[in-house]
């Protein structure tokens, strides 16, 4: 095979697999839960869809130790809690998300940096995490 051929061949197996992983997405979603060390099956996370500039649902409530995940739908958007407690990086497009997990009970107001403002105005939401 001669230089040529050569550099064409490698630019072809990096463009393809660059292609590949960026038509993964920045997270891609699991399909089903596996097993831990422990043998059993982790929690699924609670969803909250992000689209139409609003959460779904706007207030959620949850046990202390859920994993809420905020599920894109549309556009660009970003999850901080008021508090700066938790803060995503931007949610880019259909199906990026951002996970995290409630460790002590509270009240936990958050919102898109980009469509809201802390205190409830505009694309915000609340969790509440009980005992």
């Amino acid at each position: 095979m001669t230089k040529l051929g050569k550099m064409l061949l490698i630019a072809l197996i990096v463009t393809a697999t660059a292609v590949a992983i960026t038509s993964a997405g920045p997270r891609a979603l699991k399909k089903s839960a596996s097993p831990n060390a422990s043998g059993k099956t982790p929690a699924e996370p609670t969803i909250v869809e992000v689209s139409s500039f609003k959460f779904e649902p706007k207030v959620l409530t949850v046990k202390v130790g859920t994993t809420v995940r905020w599920l894109n739908k549309t556009g660009w958007h970003t999850i901080e809690a008021d508090n700066g407690s938790f803060k995503s990086t931007e949610l880019k497009g259909e199906h990026a998300y951002f996970d995290h997990k409630f460790a002590k009970a509270g009240k936990f107001p958050y919102h898109c940096t980009f469509h809201g403002h802390k205190g409830g105005q505009d694309m915000a939401g609340t969790i509440i995490v009980e005992k």
